[in-house]
This record gives C-alpha cells, sequence and structure tokens, in this order.
C-alpha cells in the first residue's frame, strides 16, 4: 500500500478542524463524544483480532455506539443523583393535573380533523396509565441517548480522524 505524505498546512489545518470538531462533539452531545476514540479504537482491535481489515465504516459504527453507551451512562448517573419527590408531592401535583379542564382545540381543528375534538375513554385511561408512563419515560431516554450518541460519535469520529491525519501526516492512496 503506498502512502503520500501530506504538506504541513494541510496537517496544520487538519489539526485545528480536527480539535474544533471534537469540542463541537463534546457540547452538542452532552459530553458522550468522549467515548468516541474509544470504540473506534475497540472496532480496530476487534477488526485485527478477527483477521480483517479496519475500515472507516466500521470504525464510525464503533464510535457511534461507545458514545451512545457513555450518554445512556451519563443518563442514568443524572437519573439516579436528581432530587426525588415525596409520594405526597407526586399524588398532589397528580391530583392537580387531573383537575385541569382538558386543552380546548382551536375551531378549524376541530372543523379539520372532527376525530382529534373528542377523546375516548380508552385514550384518557391510556395517558393516566402508570405503566404507560414508566414505558413511555424509558423509550424516551432510550432515543435521547441514541441521538446523542449518533451526534456525539459521528462528530467525534470526524474529529478524531481529522486529528490522527495531522498528527500521522499520511494518508492511504
Amino acid at each position: 500500500m503506498a502512502v503520500d505524505r501530506i504538506p504541513f498546512i494541510i496537517r496544520f489545518l487538519s489539526g485545528i478542524g480536527g480539535v474544533i470538531v471534537f469540542l463541537v462533539a463534546l457540547v452538542v452531545s452532552l459530553g458522550a463524544g468522549l467515548a468516541a476514540p474509544l470504540g473506534m479504537f475497540l472496532m480496530q482491535r476487534w477488526a485485527k483480532r478477527h483477521n480483517r481489515r479496519p475500515s472507516r465504516i466500521a470504525s464510525l459504527v464503533g464510535a457511534v455506539l461507545a458514545s451512545s453507551a457513555a450518554a445512556a451512562a451519563v443518563g442514568l448517573m443524572l437519573f439516579a443523583l436528581a432530587p426525588r419527590p415525596t409520594q405526597q408531592d407526586l399524588q398532589t401535583a397528580f391530583t392537580e393535573a387531573q383537575q385541569q379542564p382538558p386543552p380546548k382545540m382551536p375551531a378549524w381543528y376541530a372543523r379539520v380533523f372532527p376525530q382529534a375534538a373528542r377523546t375516548d375513554s380508552a385514550t384518557r385511561q391510556l395517558i393516566q396509565s402508570r405503566v404507560f408512563m414508566t414505558a413511555t419515560l424509558i423509550l424516551s431516554a432510550v432515543f435521547v441517548a441514541l441521538f446523542l450518541g449518533v451526534l456525539g460519535g459521528a462528530l467525534g469520529w470526524c474529529g478524531s480522524t481529522l486529528v490522527r491525519v495531522a498528527w500521522s501526516g499520511q494518508r492511504a492512496a
């Protein structure tokens, strides 16, 4: 495999760009982008252990998976450290929420979608169900972790790749 040397100015700009992109990944993903280089490293080791050539796509997948796991871990830590309301506080909030009248749809919306103007008892029971709300909360947390992992992993992969090009000064031909 032939190796081309990269000019110094391109290496310098690649290094600056890589650091900037990595910092953006940290901010956008709430710190989950820190795990992207670890995921890239683990995917490279896995490929070598299985006698395969490491690919860029596998590296990207490793970065996204590691960042998603990091985002889930950060979310779990925040959830564990959050103050817990008492049972009395929860009951008071639930009672107050039930006493509020349901929101009134605009007239034009009720005309265009007449079935949305009325809620049936099954919908009302589903919304008031504790199991449904718990499942919704858990699924929402999983989707947020995946979203932050994809953002952090992709940007972290890009930044790490740019820094690696700047550090090594070589590109595969």
